[in-house]
């Protein structure tokens, strides 16, 4: 199973919705606490942040991040699936780091479905 992070089209909202409210990239940075504001001018190259930065941004677009990753993405089935795409599709962090904030990720998610039920 093959899933790639689409950054052209998730930089393409980034872009629609900081124009939209009249805000400079500095400022986005700033309001999300972003330390390094030449990560917008690397992701309009199509580079991928570092994992907690797309998890940042995409919290501040209010989109899930399924409508940003192309391929078959079938509701994986574990943990380890999930891990699996989000590492091939952002490799910079390396497997343990990536392994540890999303761990982190599904036992929140876990936790909100279980309050949603």
């Amino acid at each position: 199973m093959k899933c790639t992070f689409d950054v052209d089209t998730f930089f393409g909202a980034l872009e629609s919705k900081k124009s939209a409210l009249g805000i400079s990239w500095r400022e986005l940075a700033d309001v999300l606490e972003i330390p390094d504001v030449a990560v917008f001018g690397r992701m309009s190259r199509g580079e991928a942040p570092d994992i907690d930065t797309v998890f940042t941004l995409s919290a501040w677009l209010g989109s899930p991040l399924e409508r940003y990753v192309r391929g078959d993405i079938a509701s994986p089935d574990s943990l380890a699936q999930i891990i699996e795409m989000i590492e091939e599709a952002l490799h910079e962090d390396g497997p343990e780091a990536s392994k540890s904030r999303l761990c982190a990720a599904h036992a929140w998610l876990q936790d909100a479905r279980t309050l949603a039920i």
